[in-house]
This record gives C-alpha cells, sequence and structure tokens, in this order.
C-alpha cells in the first residue's frame, strides 16, 4: 500500500499540473452559447426561488445543477466572465483528482495489483495530468457553457472512483454489500449521489450505471482463475448488492423528469435534424477523427459542421475500423479482460451522442471529455507494459527504464499543456474563435454567422453584410440578417434593422421563393422593425399582402401571423379607426390566448394594443377590464413574465389617470417602483424609470386634488433630471418642459 505521503503529493502535483496549463482561461470571453445561455438568460440574475435557474434555458433545455451553478457565479462574481472560468477550473481538477484516485484504487486492486501495484499512484497521476492538460479537453473547461459537460463528468469519475472505493474497503468483494454493516456502505452512498448529479447534469449521464455496472464485472469479486472468468455466481453477488444498483439505476428518473419537463427545448424532439441510420454510419469517422486528435491535436474548432456520410468508400473503412474494436470490447468483456473494461468506458460514453440518436452537431469535441481518460489510460498503460516486457527481455536496468518513462511522461505533459494555453488564448476574443473556424473552414454557417455580428457591432456595415450573405447563402432558411436586425432594434437602431431585414428578405426570396416559411418569418421581422422606426402604414402594407400566405404556410397561431394581423390593426388606429382596430384585435387576442398560451409574449403585446384601441375608441372601462385580466393570468410573476406584467401595469396606470382616477394609478406606480428597488437595487436604471413614473403619477394626483405646488416641485423635479441625463432638446425633456410650466401657469392662476 502506497504511503499517504506519495498519494498526497502525487495529487498536488495533478492540481498544480492542471492549473497551471488552463492559467490563461481566467481571460476568455464568452462564446458561443454562452452569450445567451449565461450572459443574456435573465433566469441567472437571481437566486431565489433557486429552480428558476434550473429549469430555464434561454434558448437550450437548461441543465439543472450547471445551470444553478452558472446563477451562483453571478451571484459571488457579477457578470464578467472571469470567475465563470474559476468555478470551471475547479470542477475541472475535481475531475483529474477523482479519475487520479479511480486509477490508483483500481490498478492498487487485486485483478491489476500484480503488474501495476507498485507504481499505481505515479501511473495514476501521469494518467490524471494527461487527460486534464490535453487540449482536446478545452472545449468543456474554457468554453463556460460546456461546463455541463464537465460537471457530468467529475460527477462521473467521483461516482466510479467512489464504488471502487467501496469495493476496496470491502477486501474487493461485495458478499456483504446488501447489509447496512458493509465496510463500504458510506462509500456507496456517494457514488449514488455521485450519480445523481451526474444526471441532473446532462442527459449522456444515462450510461454511468452500466458504466459502474461494468467496473463490477471487471474488478469487484474478481475470479480465481481464468477458468473461472465467464463469471459464476457474480449476478448472485450483484443481486445481494441490489439495494444499490436499485437506486443506481432509480437515478434515471431524473433525466427522464428534465427531459419532460423541457421537452419542447430539445432539438432532437423537434425537426429532424438527420436521418437516424445516416447520422449513425456517419460516426465511425467521427469516432476516428477524436481519436486522432488524441495522438496528435491540430486542427481543433469549437465548431464542426461535418457532413453526413454518403458513399461505400467513405462508410466502409471507418465502420469496418469500429466495428473490430467493438467486437474486440465484446470478446474481452465475456472474458472478463480488464483492458476490455477501457473500451466498454470509451463506446459507452460516447453511445448517446454517437450513436442512432440524431444530434444537430454531427462531431462536437467536448463529448470526448470523459471518453478521453479510456484512451490516455489505455495508452499509458500499454507503454508501461510494453516497456516492461523490453526490460525483461533485453535486462534493461528497471530504475533507469523508469526514469526515462518519468522522463518521456514529463515532456509529453508538457507539451500538450503548452497546447492548451495556446487553445486557451483564442477564447480571449470571440472574433479570434471565430476567424479560427473561418479559416480552417470558409464554409461554416456559424462561422461567418458570428463574424456578421461582430464586424457589424464594430460598425464594419460592408463586412458584416459580406459574412451574413455568405451564412444566407450556405443555409438560406436561417434568419442570419434577422438575428444582426434584432441588435439594431434593442439599440434603438430601428433604421438599421429595417435596412438589414429588407437585405436578408431579398436574399432569402431569391433562394426560396416569396412563401417559404422563413421568408415570411423574415417579412414578418422587417414589418416590427418598420412599426418601431414609425413606418406603419408599410407595415400593414407588407401585412395585408402576407397574412393569407402566412395563415396558410406558418398557420393562424403562429406568432408571426398574430403579429402581422396586429400590425394591420396598428395601422388602422393610427388611421383614426381605432374601434374597427379593437373588433379586430379582440379576435387576435383570443387566437394568441388559445393557441400561445395568456403569458405568451405574443400574447401580452397584442393584448396591450388592443386596450390602447379601447383607450383610443372611448371604452376605459373596456381597456381596463382587459388590462386587468391580463395582469391576473400572470398569478406567480417569474423573470421571464416579470417585464410583461410591467407593459400591463404600466398601460392600466395611464388609463386609470387618463381616467381621472388619480390615486389607484399612483398605488399602482408606488407598488411598481417598490418591487424594481426591491429586485434590482437603488441605483439600477429599471428602479430609476420606476421611480419617474411614480413621481409623475404623484404631479398628475397633485395637480387634479388642487396642490399645485407639489405638481410643480414635482414636474420641476422630473425636468431637471431630463436635462441632466437627456439633454435639453430631447423630445421627453420637452415635454416635461410643458407639463411644468401649465403647472406653474396653473399655480400662478387666481383660485377660482
Amino acid at each position: 500500500m502506497p504511503a499517504p505521503t506519495s498519494v498526497s503529493r502525487a495529487a498536488i502535483l495533478v492540481v498544480a499540473v492542471t492549473c497551471a496549463a488552463y492559467l490563461n482561461s481566467f481571460w476568455g470571453t464568452f462564446v458561443f452559447d454562452d452569450l445567451h445561455e449565461i450572459d443574456r438568460n435573465p433566469a441567472l440574475a437571481r437566486l431565489e426561488p433557486p429552480w428558476e435557474a434550473m429549469f430555464a434555458g434561454n434558448k437550450l433545455p437548461a441543465r439543472p445543477l450547471p445551470y444553478l451553478s452558472f446563477a451562483v457565479d453571478r451571484a459571488i462574481w457579477g457578470p464578467a466572465p472571469f470567475g465563470f472560468h474559476v468555478t470551471n477550473l475547479a470542477i475541472h481538477v475535481v475531475a483529474a483528482l477523482a479519475l487520479f484516485d479511480l486509477v490508483r484504487t483500481t490498478l492498487s486492486g487485486p485483478v491489476l495489483r500484480d503488474r501495476f501495484g507498485g507504481r499505481a499512484v505515479p501511473l495514476a497521476a501521469v494518467i490524471a495530468m494527461l487527460w486534464a492538460v490535453h487540449p482536446l479537453q478545452t472545449q468543456s473547461v474554457t468554453y463556460v457553457y460546456q461546463r455541463i459537460e464537465s460537471m457530468t463528468g467529475m460527477f462521473a469519475f467521483l461516482a466510479l472512483a467512489a464504488f471502487a472505493r467501496a469495493a476496496a474497503a470491502a477486501g474487493w468483494t461485495s458478499q456483504r454489500a446488501g447489509s447496512s454493516r458493509h465496510p463500504g456502505a458510506g462509500w456507496l452512498a456517494a457514488s449514488v449521489a455521485a450519480t445523481a448529479g451526474a444526471m441532473a447534469s446532462k442527459e449522456n449521464a444515462v450510461v454511468l450505471p452500466l458504466v459502474i455496472l461494468a467496473y463490477d464485472w471487471f474488478f469487484v469479486d474478481a475470479p480465481a482463475s481464468r477458468a473461472d472468468a465467464n463469471g459464476r455466481g457474480w449476478l448472485a453477488a450483484v443481486w445481494r448488492r441490489r439495494g444499490f444498483y436499485a437506486c443506481l439505476f432509480a437515478t434515471w428518473g431524473l433525466v427522464a423528469a428534465q427531459i419532460l419537463i423541457q421537452r419542447g427545448k430539445y432539438q432532437e424532439f423537434q425537426e429532424t435534424k438527420h436521418p437516424p441510420l445516416a447520422y449513425a454510419l456517419t460516426q465511425p469517422e467521427v469516432i476516428l477523427h477524436y481519436l486522432r486528435l488524441v495522438v496528435w491535436p491540430v486542427g481543433q474548432r469549437i465548431d464542426w459542421q461535418w457532413p453526413i456520410a454518403t458513399g461505400v468508400g467513405r462508410i466502409l473503412p471507418p465502420l469496418a475500423v469500429i466495428l473490430a474494436a467493438l467486437v474486440a470490447t465484446a470478446w474481452g468483456t465475456l472474458r472478463r479482460r480488464p483492458w476490455a473494461s477501457l473500451g466498454v468506458w470509451f463506446f459507452l460514453g460516447l453511445a448517446v451522442t454517437s450513436s442512432i440518436l440524431p444530434v444537430e452537431a454531427v462531431a462536437n469535441e467536448h463529448r470526448m471529455y470523459q471518453p478521453l481518460a479510456a484512451v490516455v489510460a489505455g495508452l499509458v498503460l500499454s507503454v508501461v507494459a510494453a516497456t516492461d516486457a523490453a526490460a525483461a527481455r533485453w535486462r534493461l536496468d528497471p530504475a533507469r527504464t523508469t526514469r526515462l518513462l518519468a522522463v518521456v511522461a514529463g515532456s509529453l505533459i508538457g507539451a500538450l499543456a503548452l497546447l492548451t494555453l495556446l487553445r486557451n488564448s483564442l477564447y480571449a476574443g470571440v472574433d479570434r474563435v471565430w476567424l479560427d473556424v473561418y479559416h480552417q473552414d470558409p464554409g461554416n454557417l456559424r462561422a461567418n454567422w458570428f463574424l456578421a455580428g461582430i464586424f457589424d457591432t464594430a460598425g464594419e456595415d460592408e463586412i458584416a453584410e459580406q459574412f451574413a450573405a455568405r451564412a444566407v447563402a450556405i443555409k438560406p432558411t436561417e434568419a442570419v440578417f434577422n438575428d444582426i436586425a434584432a441588435v439594431h432594434m434593442h439599440a434603438g437602431d430601428y433604421a438599421g434593422a429595417v435596412r438589414l431585414c429588407r437585405k436578408g428578405l431579398e436574399l432569402q426570396e431569391a433562394k426560396l421563393g416569396r412563401e417559404h416559411a422563413a421568408v415570411l418569418r423574415t417579412r414578418g421581422d422587417l414589418v416590427i422593425a418598420l412599426a418601431m422606426q414609425g413606418e406603419r402604414e408599410e407595415a400593414a402594407r407588407l401585412c395585408a399582402e402576407s397574412l393569407d400566405a402566412m395563415r396558410r404556410v406558418l398557420g393562424p397561431g403562429d406568432p408571426v401571423t398574430i403579429t402581422a394581423d396586429g400590425a394591420i390593426a396598428d395601422a388602422q388606429i393610427a388611421a383614426g379607426d381605432a374601434a374597427g382596430a379593437a373588433t379586430r384585435l379582440r379576435e387576435v387576442v383570443a387566437t394568441a390566448r388559445k393557441k400561445l398560451g395568456p403569458t405568451a409574449p405574443v400574447t401580452t403585446n397584442m393584448t396591450l394594443l388592443l386596450a390602447r384601441a379601447l383607450r383610443e375608441a372611448g371604452d376605459v372601462p373596456g381597456a381596463e377590464a382587459v388590462l386587468r385580466g391580463a395582469v391576473a393570468d400572470f398569478r406567480q410573476p417569474s423573470f421571464r413574465t416579470a417585464e410583461q406584467v410591467r407593459l400591463l401595469e404600466h398601460m392600466l396606470a395611464g388609463t386609470l389617470a387618463a381616467a381621472g382616477r388619480h390615486g389607484e394609478a399612483v398605488a399602482i406606480r408606488r407598488r411598481m417602483a417598490d418591487a424594481a428597488r426591491a429586485e434590482h437595487g437603488e441605483n439600477d436604471p429599471a428602479t430609476n424609470r420606476a421611480a419617474k413614473q411614480l413621481a409623475e403619477a404623484l404631479a398628475l394626483e397633485a395637480a387634479a386634488t388642487g396642490d399645485r405646488p407639489t405638481a410643480v416641485r414635482l414636474w420641476g423635479m422630473l425636468h431637471d433630471d431630463a436635462v441632466r441625463v437627456l439633454g435639453p432638446d430631447d423630445e421627453e425633456t420637452r415635454r416635461l418642459a410643458r407639463e411644468l410650466e401649465a403647472a406653474r401657469a396653473a399655480a400662478a392662476a387666481p383660485p377660482r
């Protein structure tokens, strides 16, 4: 048994080398899915209640524990990427230590003790370090969002290490594992807990109970002789520890619940990206590509647009290699050969994403996070075994051979760590990451798409449009120009949004025709941009031209169709036909509530429009009833619906004030201001906005009740603040100046 000090020193070395390889990862920025799932995900802004963060992916399905950890990071470190990278590295370090402990415990066990037991600690340290600093791991560590992969791997290694510790505590026999007095009972409980953690981190953890069962087969209750390798009595031993396995496999329920809760966000359950058979036949060459990156980690990318394999010449050679490996693994497994455990670990680790379940991304480097450990362990132990055989045959000095292996291992670890540092440097800028992909593959859709957005943000409009046009040429159905236009819309640049939507619409129509679903959706985005720019007549005309096609192609309940109907009604209001618009909008709102739900953002937008139409038609009670009913639909507003409720209550307060019910309007404004202060703090823009709205409501109430000095004071405060923040020539400042002048005139007039 190795001395505790040697184990501790080896563990410290693993930690130090891993941290050294990722020192420059702290300066990485948010890239790819980080942007919408972390940086722009409002669910991560607060920790209470925790399940909002755990089950609230912005565009992608949320994985409960990783997303909760993102929220914790934001609470501790703020929104900057630095703290997220610290946590990612900490997870990776724990995973490396768990792998070290798993390998050390296994090599010290009865099956491998005679061959590797005396060197278990250094071999485990080398395997853990090679695995930890390999540049193939950068996508799971330096790319923040892929914490879902590294956290799953961490829990998987912890579960396996705990199971191995349980077996070691029982003397590598589980004859009494069903008893509460089993010496490894605590470790078995830890294994189940870690397995549950893996299940709550990512769906590919479903294979973990099978991996643990395979470890049991290979290393626990080891056969007394090769003749007994068929495992007679093993099933009986497993039955005796049935309580442990019942708990282990029960953790599958966590994955099932997660998928059911968020089924609508899983791409695999929506539009079929690839035929299952074609996807499966492509995976052998993808797996060989992964293995090539293990031994020659050059040419990595954050995004691979791997083409589906077609043709016998492309499918058969890699398929034959992988089938041969599978057959060898199956043969070794049936005969209980320890080396086959690595094959089982490798293939089970890739089973979920590299089999018949067609995932959108055919290849992704982060999928090798766990399987890489099996490959590294196999290579290291094979080299050591071959060296031992050569040393015995040629009667070499064992000490000299050991020193040579140590030098080779150290050099390899250093070289891989250097490559990892170089790879990490790309993550210092989102432009570097995507230029790297683009230079390797100019036809990559996402590279062109992201670079279009990057250059647009930098003000390089011409270059941005060239990249966007390339992206549309690669895949015309993608809303590339719409995506960039949305950024302009958010910044208030409606003219820029209109220009981009027009360009995208032109390119898509040329490729797809006028009535393709993607074209109609782009037209819908153009309508919104035109309406925001104030071009309501053109927006209504486009909607009138497209509405029949939208209803036929997209369906009457599609958000784009509903929005187009609303744009036509908006133009009716502007033309003075508020009553006609209200009639139309009642039907639109009813459709939105039925098809999309009463709390959908589009439903809220149409409800606000209906309330405006009713107000302008003189039906203030009707507008109030519509708004109060809509607010009541949000019985428990969440982070997603808070803004919708704010808009509804804002219009309700305005409606009540217009009806002369200033006390009720002030009560609503006061509640909104208190809520903003509690959620955002004193100095947040949202809090300041709510405070100004409350002050304006109080000014109107003061004027209505005859308290003219208070009205003058409040309008004066609001006007001075607008001059300071917006400037004297801003339209809002001029409006407040008119209100202040009217209040002063009223205060100066003699009382009646």
